[in-house]
């Protein structure tokens, strides 16, 4: 029996089943027991710079800082390459005055378990990670309560286990993107997505950075993946609701909703 909360692809577990060789097995998807509608949103940017461009991570950056003030920290920012995380360190660093309550915790400064302690112990800290913090990390409470995504987690094709296992797809005539890139990112942004919400009294925002998600006809197969929160594309909603559950404003948040799954599901390049 194989358990986990990241196998299947939506509701399709091929691309796990295929992998083991196990065409014929018996499989159950099993909702979630949180109630994603009211503990959570989902807040995609726009417009963002292309994730190639060189000004993404100043863009990633620019949507982070009023988003970390609104929470009082609390937030992950999670990166695809240890460039970025370094660059997203740097300016924010730049920009200290404005994020002068907030610790700012980076990956490969000090040990990731210390990291992690002193995120969960100080309550108000802000954590650059990159792929070792995308999963196996359970921060449940208010100490969390933000996640930032810089961009979708496409494995690079110059990585050596990677390039075999596309070259092995082409070779026998499978179309490698659609067969294994694709899932294998959809999987992982689920796990990185998966961070946020750890019981049933947590409550969070997550922020996807990367336009691709609305804008590429395969970007519904990563919506797919998601659990169903609401989804809103004002900055505006995703800081009323992390001031509410901050502490930071007494006014209820009152949500500009899109659905994840319906109207979404058209928009494409």
């Amino acid at each position: 029996m194989f358990t986990s909360a990241t196998l299947s692809v939506g509701e399709d577990f091929a691309h796990f089943t295929s992998r083991l060789g196990l065409n014929d097995a018996e499989t159950l998807a099993i909702a979630s027991p949180f109630d994603f509608e009211t503990q959570a949103l989902l807040y995609l940017p726009s417009p963002l710079p292309d994730p190639a461009a060189a000004t993404h991570t100043n863009a990633v950056v620019d949507v982070a800082v009023p988003l970390i003030e609104a929470s009082a920290g609390g937030a992950f920012v999670l990166f695809t390459s240890h460039r970025a995380l370094q660059r997203a360190a740097q300016l924010l660093r730049d920009r200290w005055t404005e994020l002068a309550d907030f610790p700012l915790l980076v990956q490969g400064e000090a040990p990731r378990e210390q990291l992690l302690r002193t995120f969960r112990d100080s309550g108000n800290a802000v954590l650059l990670g990159t792929a070792s913090f995308w999963e196996g990390v359970d921060v449940k409470g208010d100490a969390l309560r933000l996640v930032i995504i810089e961009k979708l987690p496409f494995s690079s094709p110059d990585d050596a286990l990677t390039k075999a296992r596309i070259e092995h797809l082409k070779a026998h005539g499978g179309n490698a993107f659609r067969e294994y890139q694709l899932p294998e990112a959809a999987l992982a942004l689920k796990q990185g997505v998966g961070r946020l919400i750890r019981s049933e009294t947590d409550r969070g925002v997550v922020v996807i950075c990367d336009p691709r998600l609305i804008d590429k006809p395969y970007g519904r197969v990563f919506r797919a993946s998601l659990p169903p929160m609401p989804v809103t594309r004002a900055a505006a909603d995703a800081e009323k609701f992390l001031r509410r559950i901050a502490g930071t404003a007494a006014a209820p948040a009152v949500l500009t909703r899109e659905p994840l799954h319906n109207e979404m599901d058209g928009e494409h390049a």
